[in-house]
């Protein structure tokens, strides 16, 4: 980031800036969770990196850096902030450069943003357990049966959430806005989801950017997922091997890379999707728009655009999948731009 000049301190650490610039950079590092959004825009915590740094330092930046003209044009578009060329200098944030990096970082920025929150209030119904902090906001819908676990770590339900009967929070968790939590979802510690996502089963140290579905059960642990996704009923993955050694995981280049980490489950990339009882195994990598309906695993990696049956592997036609995606985003009221089905089109090429 570029800092042009500084502000008086409020108190802390924080300190309002006059001016500054974000960069985006590191997105084929992080193929495919940034094939379609700027490095900045990935959620890291409770937050995207842009939502905590906007915070910190008092306003919104002035401008991004990004040395892709399609990239800038797609971010521009979603972000309303402004290309620029200016060199931008770092500020004291944690570089992420993989997928993985994402999740060793997870632990602590989410503890720092729920600590940083505001107070919304405690939950109308259900009951709390611990003694760690518990925000709920008013407007959240709590049905009998809900546990809000705070025993170990910080619980924190936006706007418009709904909590169903008998869904179990661990804290440290964010539920971001109007999301749903499904009867019984479990919900286990270091788990951050974004707005607009349906969740049931069992989900555990992972991310979840936003309005992406995973309505029924199934496990999906140590894994930082993508915005529309879908995943079919009883679909599981696996973070863990049987051998309890660190996980290699295969990109979409097909390099190999060691992650120093036992636990690994996926990385899925935007509009993926997956049939029911689909199985992903340790450390695979699902690439944007992919789709996955075979009784086998998914292959680690899954290519972008991949259409995998028991039939076989082929490409999913890129008109198809753009029909297909704009009738998702409609279904929440939301519309495919053209710099981002532009940048859609450059992936599938």
């Amino acid at each position: 980031m570029r800092r042009q000049r500084a502000e008086e301190p409020l108190g802390g650490n924080i300190v309002v800036m006059s001016s500054w610039i974000i960069q985006d950079d590191g997105a084929k590092g992080l193929a495919p969770l940034c094939d379609l959004r700027a490095t900045f825009e990935q959620r890291t915590g409770g937050l995207t990196t842009l939502e905590r740094l906007t915070k910190e330092m008092g306003c919104a930046p002035s401008g991004f850096t990004c040395v892709d003209a399609n990239r800038a044009a797609m971010i521009a578009e979603r972000t309303g902030l402004p290309h620029t060329t200016e060199n931008a200098t770092k500020v004291d944030h944690p570089i992420i450069a993989t997928p993985w990096e994402i999740l060793n970082h997870l632990p602590t920025l989410l503890e720092n943003d729920l600590n940083a929150g505001s107070e919304l209030g405690q939950p109308s119904a259900g009951s709390v357990v611990g003694t760690c902090r518990v925000d709920v906001d008013p407007s959240v819908t709590v049905f009998p049966g809900v546990v809000f676990d705070a025993t170990i770590g910080a619980i924190r339900v936006e706007a418009g959430v709904t909590l169903r009967p008998n869904a179990v929070l661990c804290g440290p968790c964010w539920i971001g806005k109007g999301s749903t939590m499904i009867d019984g979802a479990h919900i286990k510690a270091n788990t951050s989801i974004g707005p607009q996502c349906k969740i049931g089963g069992e989900v555990g140290g992972t991310i979840i950017q936003g309005n992406t579905n995973k309505s029924h059960k199934g496990h999906l642990g140590d894994s930082v997922i993508g915005s529309w996704v879908n995943f079919g009923a009883g679909t599981a993955n696996s973070n863990l091997l049987n051998t309890y050694g660190d996980v290699i995981v295969t990109d979409l280049d097909g390099n190999r890379h060691r992650t120093n980490r036992k636990f690994v489950g996926c990385f899925v990339g935007d509009h993926a999707k997956f049939a029911i009882e689909t199985r992903i195994m340790t450390g695979t990598i699902v690439g944007t728009g992919a789709m996955v309906a075979s009784t086998q695993p998914a292959p680690s990696p899954t290519p972008r655009f991949a259409w995998h049956t028991d039939s076989g592997a082929r490409t999913y036609r890129i008109e198809k999948f753009l029909d297909v995606a704009r009738t998702v985003m409609a279904r929440r009221d939301r519309t495919l731009d053209p710099a981002t089905e532009a940048m859609l089109r450059e992936l599938a090429d």
